[in-house]
């Protein structure tokens, strides 16, 4: 961190999946991912990122197991403590989080490992559930087809179903008299 000068550092970063640390399964990344910004000091050893990220991601929907593209293009403004400051708070015993402390990572004294800043970030970006459109119909239960595709495939999805399974069960237990217990 010593590289960093008093007035601050320009920051770009153009990399892969494998740069950042990340899993192939987790998600692919099309064409690579960018870091730009600015990077300054501030009191104490500490540091401020305030920088952008983009790129794509490919995910999988949900529903039909097809692509989804994300675009990432994400606003960061981080700050980073000295890894001693993060044992000092603590010290201090147990404290409600406050707003400003979601803005906040630790460093070591040598060096700010951008890897983790990065993946978190996209993780956060990620929706919980991604589709490829809100109006997908998603995979056939009973054959597989992609309903998106061939929305009629042939097979009775009810087929070998009865309905003393899940609401059907509860709709006939409810209409069943009381026993005196």
């Amino acid at each position: 961190m010593a590289a960093v000068p008093a007035y601050g550092a320009r920051v770009a970063i153009s990399a892969g999946r494998e740069a950042f640390g990340i899993a192939e399964a987790e998600f692919e990344i099309v064409g690579g991912l960018r870091l730009s910004g600015r990077i300054d000091r501030l009191e104490r050893d500490g540091f401020r990122l305030v920088a952008g990220l983009t790129g794509e991601l490919r995910l999988e929907c949900v529903r039909c197991l097809g692509p989804v593209a994300l675009p990432i293009d994400e606003a960061l403004d981080l700050v980073y403590l000295p890894r001693t400051s993060e044992s000092a708070a603590l010290a201090g015993g147990e404290r409600a989080l406050e707003a400003s402390d979601m803005n906040v990572s630790f460093h070591d004294e040598d060096r700010l490992e951008l890897a983790d800043t990065v993946r978190e970030q996209l993780h956060l970006a990620m929706p919980v559930k991604p589709l490829c459109s809100s109006d997908c119909l998603g995979l056939c239960s009973s054959c597989g087809t992609d309903r998106n595709r061939q929305p009629r495939c042939g097979c009775d999805e009810n087929a070998g179903r009865s309905d003393r399974g899940g609401l059907g069960a509860l709709r006939e237990l409810a209409s069943l008299p009381q026993t005196p217990g």
